[in-house]
């Protein structure tokens, strides 16, 4: 659990991770942490259009994982769960990989105009193996 609750380890996992500020907390919500994040997207193959979007995520510790809250531009909220699960209580998983005892389940919903939707779910489902994959090789480390 020590590593699911190293925010700014977790923020590094992003694919399109440039940088991360830490910002003041939130009295309004003193249990996150809050980070102002800036990801290099690549619009187009090939580096042909590149941009930076700079977006704020608050970072909040639960038991069993963490739970972020990502405000981005264009009024994208996209909130997440990352949690750590035995496999066995697992009923209705759409991809487990791998042996063990534990899973790690990531739950995702995103709140945006329809296009940049699909934009981001199709971010989402490109990127998980890879950041999941970064996970788990931090915790051999």
């Amino acid at each position: 659990m020590v590593r699911l609750h190293d925010h700014e380890l977790l923020i590094k996992f992003d694919p399109e991770y440039t940088s991360h500020e830490v910002l003041p907390t939130d009295p309004a919500n003193p249990d996150a942490k809050r980070y102002r994040v800036t990801d290099n997207l690549k619009a187009l193959p090939a580096g042909l259009w590149n941009t930076q979007v700079v977006f704020e995520a608050e970072l909040t510790d639960i038991e069993d994982g963490v739970r972020w809250v990502v405000k981005a531009p264009l009024g994208l909220v996209q909130k997440t769960c990352w949690r750590c699960v035995k496999v066995d209580s697992l009923e209705e998983a759409s991809e487990v990989q791998g042996e063990g005892e534990w899973c790690l389940v990531e739950d995702v919903e995103i709140k945006a105009n329809k296009m940049l939707v699909g934009h981001v779910k199709g971010k989402c489902e490109e990127s998980w193996r890879g950041t999941h994959g970064k996970f788990l090789e931090s915790l051999k480390a």
